[in-house]
């Protein structure tokens, strides 16, 4: 019993002591790791960054004339519920629907993408497919966002969403 009790004694000690010198390693660091998580404000993509928003500050804009909200997810998903007004240009069919989507953004359109959420990359796939086209609105005025947190968080937070009638 005394042995084991020795061990993990010992054992406690050299884990302080790898934390303690891991810690002090990375303080010391000319681009030291956060301690705590904090969640991106930004991307870049294609050398062009894009705001990084949470379903509030998404919900700010929506009474926007300007404001235009951009479903990247699948037609199942979208035909189940989205953002109230929002445009349906899922992320596997962008290069076909483009032209169909263009007229319907103007020059002063504030576009904000989304999806099923942060683990979720169609919004950004979509975002990168614009941006590669040079679509000027986007890139020279930065009006490109990307919510985060998708579909489920602005379901969740009960902002306006368009469901189907059953």
């Amino acid at each position: 019993m005394r042995a084991l009790f020795g061990s993990t004694i010992r054992a406690i000690i050299i884990l302080a002591a790898a934390s303690c010198i891991g810690i002090g390693l990375n303080l010391a660091s000319s681009k030291p790791l956060p301690l705590i998580y904090e969640h991106p404000k930004e991307l870049i993509l294609e050398g062009v960054k894009i705001p990084l928003i949470d379903e509030k500050e998404a919900r700010k804009r929506l009474d926007d004339p300007n404001t235009v909200f951009i479903d990247t997810r699948d037609k199942d998903d979208y035909s189940d519920g989205h953002v109230k007004s929002a445009l349906f240009y899922p992320a596997h069919e962008k290069e076909e629907l483009f032209p169909s989507v263009e007229p319907l953004l103007s020059k002063d359109s504030q576009l904000i993408l989304y999806c099923h959420g942060p683990e979720c990359e169609m919004a950004e796939e979509v975002a990168g497919f614009l941006i590669q086209l040079r679509y000027k609105n986007m890139v020279n005025y930065k009006n490109l966002a990307i919510m985060t947190a998708g579909f489920p968080a602005w379901k969740k937070a009960g902002y306006p969403v368009e469901e189907p009638r059953g």
